[in-house]
């Protein structure tokens, strides 16, 4: 029997992606679900070794237990024009899926052809250089099928406490009256448009997450649900190219990993 080609390893394509020309920079932020999984071809044909192990050099320095009991519901959004239509949701949902069927298509690839487990990835146990090295760093497919699913169930915590807004229980408002204005801008929530590393790297650790999830991990889902309708009710009826990033989080959480009581604020 004829040995298959690398590519014909990937189960049938469900879209038409564009592999990657002359004029595709690796560098470039992907702007749409479409780039994404043209950077997905791009760094599946460069992805080295995979580990499965549990990373010695990554403890658990945040909260394993994960959030403080959400007592109460975010308000509904002030602003209805901000929300996303049924047709956009669809898109960005089938985009998704096709990234984590390439994902998994690409896991079990690696698994056949026996790379070798034993190599960690070279992770810290600082949460501040994590963030510095999300920050400078593109999710990349190299960095993140190293990590196991208890790494990435971490990054999402780290990357849910980057997003928190002021107003969340976990924030603490007993600092000095003096230091009202340092807490102040301590607490400033970061912004998915203007910080769009942090959505980057939201998008690509979903993506990346394996099925089925524990029970913390929900929480963690939840915690950024709430975090991002809260900051989407700040934005204005204008500001709708800021809203989408937020609405792409929530779409993804309700839809894809079924926290459908959030579904009131799509």
């Amino acid at each position: 029997m004829e040995k298959s080609t690398d590519e014909d390893t990937f189960q049938m394509q469900a879209l038409e992606i564009r592999e990657p020309d002359e004029n595709f920079d690796p560098q470039k932020p992907p702007q749409s679900g479409e780039e994404y999984l043209m950077h997905m071809i791009y760094e599946r044909k460069r992805c080295p070794a995979v580990v499965t192990k549990r990373s010695t050099k990554i403890k658990n320095n945040v909260a394993s237990n994960g959030f403080e009991l959400l007592t109460s519901q975010p308000p509904l959004p002030p602003h209805k024009c901000l929300l996303p239509t049924p047709e956009w949701r669809q898109a960005q949902i089938k985009c998704f899926k096709e990234a984590r069927r390439r994902v998994g298509a690409l896991r079990r690839e690696l698994s056949v052809q026996h790379y070798d487990q034993s190599i960690e990835p070279p992770l810290t146990t600082d949460v501040n250089k994590w963030q510095q090295f999300c920050r400078e760093q593109q999710p990349l497919l190299s960095t993140l099928l190293r990590l196991s699913q208890s790494d990435l169930e971490l990054l999402l915590e780290m990357l849910s406490k980057w997003l928190q807004t002021p107003d969340d229980p976990t924030v603490s408002s007993d600092e000095p009256s003096t230091s009202a204005a340092a807490a102040a801008a301590a607490q400033k929530p970061l912004d998915l448009l203007e910080d769009a590393w942090l959505a980057r790297w939201l998008y690509a650790t979903l993506v990346c997450l394996h099925l089925p999830l524990e029970p913390h991990v929900f929480s963690a889902l939840r915690y950024i649900a709430r975090s991002c309708v809260l900051l989407r009710n700040e934005l204005q009826p204008q500001e709708l190219e800021r809203a989408a990033p937020y609405n792409l989080i929530i779409t993804l959480i309700v839809l894809v990993f079924a926290q459908s009581d959030f579904s009131v604020y799509l």
